[in-house]
């Protein structure tokens, strides 16, 4: 399970509160505040349909790793995990390879973006961390626990990305900038491997 991709730095700002979210404009599919607004338009273009549609499924894995962990089922929150780190591993890269450079070329995003990769960072090297959690002598603890932070960090980082970063590359983004997530996306598409393999 081990990432090692590069050395990272972990982010040290906060995330916004559940509290400081725009209820009015949030669907109810799923619980009210983990869902994106839908009233901005961003569902309606393919590339960030496409994270948005990740993000929902990381959130459901999340669920039912949080399940089964509540109930002591380590196999298959494990098995669950691993399913997690399969779709993050390219949802991660077509964001870093795509999506952020981008934004970063408009100036006034650069900080955010900057932001959002340290914590890309800050996961992999929680996710790191669980292979020594685990080998520890009181390893299935620790690699709950471990499990538990990532989800809490994950939970906060697509917020952010689904409140922010999202609508914020609608409004500054323009076709052929679309275009290119599209050609970066194709050229790109392998069979999704979990990070860090």
């Amino acid at each position: 399970m081990a990432i090692g991709l590069r050395p990272h730095r972990r982010a040290a700002e906060g995330a916004p509160s559940p509290d400081d979210r725009p209820r009015a404009c949030v669907r109810t599919r799923r619980r009210r505040e983990d869902r994106m607004c839908d009233h901005c338009g961003c569902r309606d273009l393919t590339p960030i349909a496409r994270l948005m549609d990740e993000h929902d499924r990381l959130r459901e894995l999340t669920g039912h790793i949080r399940s089964h962990l509540a109930v002591g089922d380590d196999p298959a929150a494990r098995a669950h995990f691993e399913e997690l780190l399969v779709v993050l591993g390219p949802h991660v890269a077509e964001e870093e390879g795509s999506l952020f450079p981008m934004l970063r070329r408009s100036g006034e995003l650069a900080d955010h973006v900057t932001v959002l990769e340290e914590e890309h960072a800050g996961l992999y090297d929680d996710v790191d961390d669980l292979d020594d959690a685990a080998a520890a002598a009181d390893g299935a603890q620790r690699w709950r626990d471990g499990v538990q932070r990532v989800l809490e960090d994950l939970d906060r980082h697509m917020f952010k990305e689904d409140f922010g970063l999202f609508p914020a590359a609608l409004a500054t983004l323009d076709g052929a900038d679309w275009d290119a997530m599209e050609e970066w996306k194709q050229a790109h598409d392998a069979p999704a491997e979990p990070l860090g393999t």
